[in-house]
């Protein structure tokens, strides 16, 4: 490769075949991110690149953010390194000019790829079909069979999402417990005054789910997960992160967000299968790749554990009922006959758990964010199913309904939820606020 020959309208032509492609047609967010580095690279201000320049300049942190508790950046230069490896493996392969972010780094990289001359960059890339981004390429292609499963002495949990036996599981879970979900056929005048801040038909619905802080271990080819950890600053604390390389004899561990609990990927699609008929313009996006931006263009819906995202964690700020990592729920404000707080079971995907469905208004006129914030993934699920099973809604909207027959702006309702092997079998309403916002 001679990359130092390569000319600026070169990098410029390579940087909008890729803005053009089908992989990143859908990545507004990862685009902006591109764009960005490479003007700065164009205009030789690459070296001024930092995490605090690209989280206030392209993902909208506020002024005061802070790089050290905010991973915003980090997770976006992953995804985009992961997105254009894609779209050189599968779309753009004999692309003459390829852009590299290297880790660690956030200035781009151009290399000449074949032996052509520099006309050959005016060849746009042939319309290849839509493909899914492939597998992380930090995962070996054949791991060592001997050490693909980690010793039952070591208190950390390894998870591998397989999608058929997910999906699998929760329908048979479902079809056992005699539960129901709602169809086209199911909108009733509750559900449709329940979601009427979010059917608006000029507003973007993002949904977005939370994914779990996962290290992968180059040297022993696992994944593995400390519950306890869900920063990566708090890495350098973990016992049981540090008992496993100390026992594996493995080195670095590096951040990976691949994955998604049962309950997160079961409330996205109730959610998807509800308001999708009903709403033209309707995204999905993972909790780390959620910022400001998002919820000034768009109404937006968090699933997930709401402490654990900046966003949603400032949103919540001024919050009746709040929530810790436990998923112990403090009561701020009792009313007459109230507990101070809620606590949940902690018998793993059973007993009697509590979490908080909130509206809140957005930053901008006429956008709403809801957050169905619970600490275990199978609350995520109940939540879902709180707010897309009609029965459930009309159980909601009797009790929020004001004098005025309207729903307010702003509410917070704290759901009490049974479980037996992961599957909610009852869900109720126990109470809720009106925020002084409405």
């Amino acid at each position: 490769m001679v990359s130092d020959l390569i000319s600026d309208e070169e990098k410029r032509h390579a940087l909008e075949r890729v803005m053009a492609s089908r992989t990143f047609s859908r990545s507004d967010q990862l685009r902006s991110f591109l764009r960005y580095i490479c003007d700065a690279e164009f205009e030789g201000r690459a070296q001024e690149l930092n995490e605090y320049v690209l989280g206030v300049s392209v993902l909208g942190r506020p002024p005061n953010y802070s790089p050290t508790e905010d991973s915003c950046v980090r997770s976006r230069a992953y995804e985009l390194r992961n997105k254009l490896k894609s779209y050189y493996r599968l779309e753009a392969p004999d692309d003459p000019i390829q852009i590299e972010i290297r880790k660690g780094a956030y200035i781009p990289q151009f290399q000449r790829t074949t032996e052509t001359t520099p006309a050959d960059h005016t060849a746009a890339p042939a319309d290849a079909p839509g493909l899914a981004p492939p597998p992380s390429p930090a995962f070996p292609a054949n791991p060592p069979a001997e050490r693909t499963v980690l010793r039952p002495s070591i208190a950390i949990a390894l998870v591998v999402l397989l999608a058929v036996p997910i999906l699998y599981y929760l329908y048979f879970a479902r079809e056992k417990a005699g539960a129901k979900t709602v169809d086209a056929q199911g909108w009733t005048p509750e559900m449709t005054a329940f979601w009427k801040p979010f059917l608006s038909t000029a507003t973007p619905l993002v949904v977005s789910f939370e994914i779990r802080l996962f290290f992968f271990s180059p040297s022993t080819g696992l994944v593995v997960r400390d519950y306890q950890t869900n920063q990566l600053a708090d890495l350098a604390g973990s016992k049981p992160l540090a008992g496993f390389r100390a026992r594996m004899g493995a080195g670095e561990l590096h951040e990976t967000s691949d994955y998604a609990d049962f309950g997160a990927v079961h409330a996205a699609f109730l959610l998807g299968r509800v308001l999708g008929p009903q709403h033209k313009e309707m995204g999905l996006k993972h909790s780390g790749s959620l910022g400001w931006e998002d919820l000034w263009n768009s109404n937006v819906i968090f699933i997930g554990k709401p402490n654990l995202n900046p966003t949603i964690r400032y949103a919540l700020q001024s919050a009746d009922f709040t929530e810790d990592e436990l998923g112990l729920i403090r009561n701020l404000h009792p009313l007459p006959g109230e507990p101070a707080q809620y606590t949940s079971a902690t018998t793993h995907g059973s007993g009697v758990k509590y979490a908080v469905i909130t509206l809140l208004p957005g930053p901008q006129s006429g956008h709403h964010v809801m957050i169905l914030g619970g600490a275990g993934a199978e609350f995520l699920w109940a939540l879902a199913e709180c707010v897309t099973d009609p029965a459930h809604v009309k159980e909601l909207v009797s009790h929020l309904r004001m004098p005025s027959g309207e729903l307010p702006g702003a509410f917070q309702v704290v759901v009490e939820a049974t479980f037996e092997s992961n599957v909610p079998i009852k869900v109720r309403y126990v109470t809720h606020r009106i925020s002084k916002t409405s």
